[in-house]
């Protein structure tokens, strides 16, 4: 009988892909959920082991699970050396509009 993944390990696993790890981080931000945003980070960081993480950024495990937690707070400096470790980047670009029809 084949076992079957939970949903955890089953998130975790597509969240070991970049575009994935990158879609799952920007729905937070589009949704403007600033109290998922540390989460969903930590989320791509779990997937990819917090001690490697921890290793490569210099950042210490416990001051990364601060980090994510919901009501963390991680400074701008912080989430992109976060972010570059995981090897995923930061952009801003303009926001798309819908042209309104002329009545």
């Amino acid at each position: 009988m084949k076992k079957q993944a939970s949903f955890g390990s089953d998130l975790m696993a597509k969240l070991r892909d970049p575009e994935f790890a990158s879609a799952y981080i920007t729905s937070a931000i589009i949704d403007n959920d600033l109290s998922f945003l540390p989460v969903a980070l930590g989320d791509v960081a779990k997937a990819h082991g917090i001690s490697k993480l921890a290793d490569e950024t210099g950042i210490n495990r416990r001051t990364l699970y601060k980090v994510f937690d919901k009501d963390g707070n991680p400074s701008f400096e912080i989430v992109t050396q976060i972010a570059e470790s995981l090897g995923l980047e930061l952009q801003v670009k303009p926001k798309k509009y819908k042209r309104k029809k002329a009545s």
